[in-house]
C-alpha cells in the first residue's frame, strides 16, 4: 500500500512538472530581442548643437529608435540609462513633442521604456524586455489619394480688338468693308506699328489666353481644373470682325482682329 501511495505521489509530481510544456505557458515566454548590434553606431551630433552629447543621443534615437535603447544602453556603455532618459524626457508622447533629427525623428519614450531607463522611478515596470526595446512606428496620417478624370474640348480664343486700331472704310459692299478692316489690321501689327506689341503678346502667350477662355468651357462641364500645359494651340491665325460699326443700313464698317483654335484637356479631381 505504501509503495502504491509513493508511486501515485511521484506520478502527480511528474504531471505538475510537465505543465511547462503546455502551449499556453509556452506563449508567455519573452520574445527574442530583434536587434543585432553588430552594425550599430552612434549618430553624429548636429553641427550647431548646444550640447553635443545630448545631440548625439537624440540623433541616435531618431535614427535607430529601439536599436539605440538596446544596443547603446542595455548591451554597451555607449550611453547610460540616466543620460538617455534626461535627453529624451522632454520629448515624450504625452507632450506630443517631436525631435526632428537629420535622418529620422524621435517622439519620446513609451511608459515601459521610461520605467526601464529610470529603474522604476518613472513609467511602468514589469514588462518583458522585448516589449521595452520595441519602438513602434508612429502612426502616420492617411493621405487622401486622388486621381484625375479628363475631358478634351475644342475652342477658339480671340485676340480682342485694340482700341487704337482704326476701323476699316465704310462700304456698301460687305466683302470690301471686311477687306479694308483686314488691311488696317495688317498695317497696325507690322514692325513699328501701333499694334505690334499687342500682337506679339497675344501670339507669344497664346496658351495663357487660351486657358482664360477654356475656363468658360471646362467649368460648366464639371471639369474645373485648367492648366496651360494641357492646351494645344493651333498654328493658324484666322481673321474675325466686330459687329457692323456703321449705323446706316446701306453700309458696312468693321474692325478686324485674330483668333486661334485650341484643344484643352480639362481635369477634375476625384478620390480613389
Amino acid at each position: 500500500m505504501a509503495r502504491f501511495l509513493l508511486a501515485a505521489l511521484v506520478f502527480s509530481l511528474l504531471i505538475i512538472a510537465g505543465g511547462g510544456s503546455d502551449p499556453a505557458n509556452a506563449a508567455a515566454t519573452p520574445r527574442t530581442i530583434p536587434w543585432d548590434c553588430s552594425d550599430w553606431q552612434a549618430a553624429a551630433a548636429v553641427d550647431d548643437a548646444e550640447d553635443a552629447r545630448v545631440s548625439v543621443i537624440l540623433e541616435s534615437l531618431a535614427t535607430n529608435r529601439g536599436q539605440t535603447l538596446y544596443c547603446a544602453v542595455d548591451q554597451s556603455d555607449t550611453f547610460t540609462k540616466a543620460e538617455t532618459w534626461q535627453a529624451g524626457r522632454d520629448r515624450n508622447e504625452r507632450d506630443d513633442t517631436v525631435y526632428q533629427g537629420q535622418n529620422g525623428r524621435f517622439r519620446g519614450f513609451l511608459a515601459a521604456q521610461e520605467g526601464y531607463l529610470t529603474d522604476g522611478e518613472s513609467g511602468v515596470t514589469g514588462i518583458s524586455r522585448a516589449r521595452v526595446f520595441e519602438f513602434p512606428e508612429e502612426p502616420k496620417k492617411k493621405r487622401r489619394r486622388y486621381t484625375y478624370k479628363e475631358l478634351t474640348l475644342s475652342g477658339v480664343f480671340q485676340f480682342g480688338t485694340p482700341d487704337f486700331l482704326p476701323a476699316g472704310t465704310a462700304d456698301p459692299v460687305q466683302s470690301d468693308a471686311e477687306s479694308s478692316a483686314g488691311a488696317n489690321l495688317t498695317s497696325c501689327v507690322g514692325v513699328g506699328g501701333p499694334c505690334e506689341a499687342w500682337f506679339d503678346d497675344h501670339f507669344d502667350n497664346s496658351a495663357f489666353y487660351a486657358a482664360q477662355h477654356a475656363r468658360s468651357l471646362c467649368r460648366p462641364a464639371g471639369f474645373p481644373i485648367v492648366r496651360e500645359k494641357n492646351i494645344q494651340v493651333g498654328s493658324s491665325l484666322d481673321l474675325y470682325f466686330t459687329d457692323d460699326l456703321d449705323a446706316r443700313a446701306t453700309h458696312y464698317q468693321y474692325k478686324a482682329s485674330y483668333q486661334r483654335s485650341y484643344t484643352i484637356t480639362c481635369l477634375k479631381r476625384v478620390r480613389r
